[in-house]
């Protein structure tokens, strides 16, 4: 016989309730017998019946979908809160959103994301090697003392969470400048066609090709943010520093963080195109 003890009454009612789904068959049958009492939940498989094989990768399952639909996002919060000394609650939201981006898979492009997907594996490697036929456990000491390596990984999910969202709050706040600076800038150009290929070339509204020479010349310096970075190579401050009236794009990939970044900056002055659409164009204007 199993008996966990549960001190919240919630919590008996939930577990009771993923036990009692996944061991449908077997209660029905009369293998296993399921109750719950004042303070805990009973479990009961016939002697005869396999356990190691059969009934306990159910339990384990039911247990593993309890703490990660219950606990982890308090867990994740309480981090927050408390090891990480955020006290916004908007700040709070957005850092415990992250982190549960991060650990459905939705982040794959982050550093080190991988080794939080052994998340859930932790916790049930962390039941099996505990749960037997007959044992008593207390649910929240089990939580507290034996979960230990998962809680260390969701203390790094929120290190990461906490990284991009203050890059995320630094990126915002660069659009936000620049938007600014767009408004008050007097254009240099009525308007500019640029072309995403393998490198970021500028054109003028005649489609003449804006040299290297003259892009420097239109640079504003005090909005640079790509320092250290060849004038060929940077599009964005040129961009703003030019501050057209509008700006005709041309790509393949709208994905392109580049491209995105233009939209969020010059919003409605951005008219997106494919590339095929700038040849047929810039030949009919040369002729």
């Amino acid at each position: 016989m199993i008996e966990i003890y549960l001190q919240n009454k919630l919590d008996r009612y939930k577990l009771f309730k993923y036990f009692k789904a996944g061991l449908h068959a077997f209660i029905r049958n009369g293998v296993v017998e399921l109750s719950l009492a004042s303070d805990r939940l009973i479990i009961k498989v016939d002697e005869s019946f396999d356990f190691q094989e059969t009934i306990k990768p159910v339990l384990i399952e039911a247990l593993k979908k309890h703490v990660i639909e219950t606990k982890e996002e308090i867990w994740l919060l309480d981090i927050i809160k408390n090891v990480f000394y955020f006290e916004d609650s908007e700040e709070q939201t957005q850092i415990l959103a992250m982190a549960k981006s991060i650990l459905s898979g939705e982040r794959l492009e982050l550093p080190n994301v991988t080794k939080l997907f052994t998340c859930e594996n932790i916790i049930y490697d962390a039941f099996r090697a505990f749960l037997t036929r007959n044992c008593q456990f207390d649910y929240e000491s089990f939580l507290t003392f034996r979960l230990k390596s998962y809680l260390d990984r969701l203390i790094d999910c929120v290190e990461m969470s906490i990284d991009e969202y203050q890059l995320e709050q630094e990126y915002q706040n660069l659009i936000e400048s620049f938007r600014y600076y767009l408004k008050k800038r007097t254009p240099k150009l009525y308007s500019v066609h640029l072309l995403l290929d393998e490198s970021y070339t500028f054109f003028d509204e005649f489609f003449q090709q804006i040299s290297e020479e003259k892009l420097e010349q239109y640079l504003d310096r005090e909005i640079i943010f790509e320092k250290g970075i060849p004038i060929q190579e940077i599009v964005i401050s040129p961009l703003v520093s030019i501050a057209p009236k509008e700006l005709h794009l041309y790509c393949d990939e709208v994905n392109n963080g580049v491209v995105q970044s233009i939209q969020n900056i010059f919003q409605e002055r951005v008219k997106l195109y494919n590339k095929d659409f700038f040849w047929k164009n810039s030949h009919k204007m040369k002729f």
